[in-house]
């Protein structure tokens, strides 16, 4: 009988990577800055060949915080496989696949969230929240005056935020990691949670003026 087979994919940031769990691990990783939906399929192709037809049982993706397009991308590849396979899907932050994350029992990542936002989460014992915490970068620094070790997905200038804020790469390889750390009823809150990218924020949308003609007849 052979092990539970896992894929695992991450692409929230330009280095993506895809992993297999088989009973050993096998990772692959690519750099792409905008063509996730392309370089993704080489590798995660070469990972299924060694499968020889088994089936996979679960379907681990990132969901970010990160590359909009990245993230949706990973996560559109992962629900294909888990139609084509009947595996169980799960989503599970990017931010936990990070060194950081995994080695330290508490830290925090942070990111710009875009017009004059930010984001941050709180890392415990290899878990966070389903969702970031969101406010203004006054806020953010009330929070970041604590010795708690920060990083970001992202490069961050110096001079944003008056501070240095390390940058880690996610992968593949951490996102099992951290899998694999949980507990059973960590495992059970993630496995319940809608697998879709981590929003920050809804779209900025342009209200129409009145008299547009858009609007008229209304």
């Amino acid at each position: 009988m052979h092990a539970p087979i896992t894929v695992v994919l991450e692409t929230s940031t330009p280095q993506g990577s895809v992993g297999l769990w088989s009973g050993t691990w096998q990772e692959m990783s690519f750099f792409s800055e905008r063509s996730h939906n392309c370089a993704v399929f080489a590798p995660l192709q070469q990972l299924l060949a060694t499968l020889h037809g088994k089936r996979i049982e679960t379907i681990l993706v990132g969901t970010g915080p990160g590359s909009y397009s990245g993230t949706r991308v990973g996560i559109a590849v992962a629900q294909g496989l888990a139609i084509a396979h009947c595996a169980q899907l799960i989503g599970l932050p990017s931010i936990l696949a990070t060194p950081m994350a995994r080695a330290e029992p508490r830290c925090r990542a942070i990111g710009d969230a875009r017009r004059g936002d930010w984001w941050w989460y709180e890392i415990h014992q290899g878990t966070c929240s389903p969702s970031p915490q969101m406010g203004s970068k006054e806020d953010l620094l009330k929070v970041l005056n604590d010795s708690i070790p920060t990083s970001s997905l992202e490069p961050i200038p110096d001079d944003a935020l008056g501070i240095k804020v390390a940058q880690e790469i996610p992968s593949s390889g951490m996102l099992w990691q951290a899998w694999q750390a949980l507990s059973a009823e960590q495992r059970d809150l993630w496995s319940k949670q809608i697998v879709q990218p981590v929003y920050l924020k809804p779209p900025h949308i342009t209200q129409a003026k009145p008299g547009h003609p858009l609007l008229r007849g209304r």
